[in-house]
């Protein structure tokens, strides 16, 4: 169940196109634009500072509208943060059938599209997405629930610079020179299907009534519904727990901040939105066990959790490999083929937030979260992962998004972030407080 905010204007709401059209002016060349070619068509242009009350909180993200069509009453958005990091498909896709049946359309139309909650999924309409090879992006299509950003969209909005850059490496949805097309060094380049980069979902919408805030990235503009504990929670929307640990893990408030990633019948998953105080070794192996090094920190950590909140029976980790070998593709789901049973882990490839969601120690050049909302955001430039590339080598989450040769041997010392389950089912938790977004994340008490 959720509740609405009652009294005035935010149970009223308003109309998100209404509010958005404030901002178009006949003379603006910046910000929100009219198309040339269609004088119901809106869309946003340049730099953050150009555009800069776009960002919307819906469904358990943070988006940017990137258009909107005030004739048919929808907006498009693209997620502000890369979702994962995954290699993209086993074959460059030259034709629509190939597209569908890559493992990025996958994970966004199955995996993803399966995490949302039921009221988001009846608002999203099916969108045209242009999966065609540079130049010719339009040359094929495809009619999805959930896309990717193309090369004439992020053109649009103005490349390098633009509000859409944000100096983290995501696939495009399309093919360029034999290779998936990606933005490289916030230019568009060509990739290897053997690569993992960033995974920035796209979708249209119908209009929504949204709350009075300005649509800043402090203050996102979001509808008026909150869930009241963690048995409707959405996935992706933050929550506050007490800390009793004495390792000011999370700050002088001992309050951790998580984020959902998957629910079950008794538990949700949460990751630690930031990285433990101190870096860490792997281990002895990279075959994972609950006897390795990192797992001492990782279970002072979960110890610092009261019980009161935590789920502290044992549930599946998936530890597979995830090889990076050149001309060869892996399957997000191939790492599900060897399991850890643990109270407390690593995030996995291919799960809701695996990427860079995170601002990795890079606050002077990120653009996609507000750094106050990171725990200990310059601990690291890289954070371990559950799953090898090798019998020797660990991948690790890179400042940039990726995997692209970023693994390393399990001597090798880089952030820790941890994953844990929180009560739910006959257990739930209600929240006290909070809007379950990343400046007002939901409250434990």
């Amino acid at each position: 169940m959720y509740i609405r905010c009652e009294g005035g204007e935010v149970a009223q709401g308003k109309s998100l196109i209404s509010l958005l059209l404030k901002q178009y002016s006949e003379d603006n060349t910046t910000g929100l634009v009219k198309d040339s070619t269609n004088e119901n068509l809106y869309y946003y242009t340049r730099t953050n500072e150009q555009v800069a009350n776009n960002f919307l909180w819906y469904g358990g993200h943070q988006w940017r509208v990137l258009e909107f069509d005030a004739q048919a009453n929808t907006l498009t958005l693209i997620t502000q943060q890369p979702l994962t990091a995954i290699q993209p498909t086993s074959a460059e896709w030259y034709s629509e059938e190939a597209y569908n049946s890559s493992y990025i359309n996958t994970w966004l139309n199955e995996y993803f599209w399966n995490s949302l909650d039921s009221s988001i999924q009846s608002n999203i309409v099916d969108n045209t997405f242009n999966i065609g090879s540079i130049p010719n992006v339009a040359g094929r299509t495809t009619s999805k629930k959930v896309g990717l950003l193309d090369k004439n969209q992020y053109e649009r909005a103005g490349s390098a610079g633009s509000f859409l850059d944000i100096n983290d490496y995501f696939w495009l949805g399309n093919v360029l020179s034999g290779k998936i097309a990606f933005v490289y060094w916030s230019s568009i380049s060509g990739n290897s299907t053997s690569y993992s980069n960033g995974v920035r979902a796209v979708i249209k919408i119908s209009d929504i009534n949204i709350t009075g805030d300005d649509g800043t990235l402090a203050n996102n503009y979001r509808v008026a519904t909150k869930a009241t504990n963690t048995n409707n929670v959405q996935v992706g929307e933050y929550i506050n727990v007490p800390y009793s640990g004495s390792d000011n893990a999370c700050d002088s408030d001992n309050m951790c901040t998580f984020r959902v990633v998957s629910k079950d019948e008794d538990s949700i998953k949460v990751v630690l939105n930031g990285l433990l105080p101190t870096k860490s070794t792997y281990g002895s192996s990279a075959t994972i066990t609950t006897n390795h090094v990192i797992y001492t920190q990782l279970n002072t950590f979960a110890e610092g959790i009261s019980n009161t909140y935590r789920y502290t029976g044992n549930k599946t980790f998936y530890i597979g490999d995830y090889p990076y070998v050149s001309g060869t593709c892996q399957n997000y789901e191939d790492v599900q083929d060897e399991t850890l049973e643990a109270s407390v882990g690593l995030p996995t490839i291919g799960e809701m937030f695996s990427g860079n969601d995170i601002d990795l120690g890079t606050s002077n050049t990120k653009t996609f979260v507000d750094v106050n909302t990171i725990e200990n955001p310059t601990t690291s430039y890289f954070y371990w992962t559950m799953n090898r590339n090798s019998l020797s080598d660990i991948f690790v989450v890179s400042d940039l998004g990726n995997f692209d040769f970023q693994y390393s041997s399990v001597s090798s010392t880089y952030g820790v972030r941890a994953v844990i389950y929180l009560k739910s089912g006959l257990a739930a938790l209600d929240f006290t407080g909070g809007e379950g977004t990343p400046n007002s994340p939901y409250m434990l008490q």
